[in-house]
């Protein structure tokens, strides 16, 4: 395996504890929270379409509380992923379909979206570095 193919598995690697970690939230916050320590950089900052987060507790805090919160079960699945490798950092880009069971009513609710990312390598191995969700219209 070459090393950008090595890398790129590592940034796919990545991503999908991102996605293993929210959905473990829904079930045990302590558990996604732990999970989710080392996956972000020191400045990360989010776009899910609500205003932006700054740094690893507020992405935390929003996928523990607002995203998997009220929710029974959640289940993230990445399609068509691409990585491009540029030195220490990296883009990527996946179509995301996440379901989850609704606490409250307990409707099974869909949502599809792209994620397109950007991590950075440090001494610590990959870490998102921005995260932008966005919904087709």
């Amino acid at each position: 395996m070459s090393d950008i193919a090595a890398q790129a598995l590592a940034i796919a690697n990545l991503k999908a504890r991102y996605c293993r970690a929210a959905d473990t939230a829904a079930e045990d916050i302590v558990a996604a929270r732990g999970m989710l320590a080392d996956v972000f950089t020191a400045d990360f900052v989010g776009d899910y379409g609500y205003g932006l987060l700054h740094g690893p507790a507020a992405i935390t805090d929003f996928l523990c509380d607002a995203i998997a919160g009220g929710s029974v079960w959640m289940i993230h699945m990445l399609h068509s992923p691409r990585i491009e490798i540029n030195g220490d950092g990296a883009t990527g880009d996946w179509i995301v379909t996440a379901q989850s069971k609704r606490r409250e009513t307990g409707e099974i609710s869909i949502v599809l979206g792209r994620y397109a990312d950007v991590f950075r390598y440090g001494e610590d191995g990959w870490r998102i570095a921005r995260i932008t969700f966005s919904r087709p219209v």
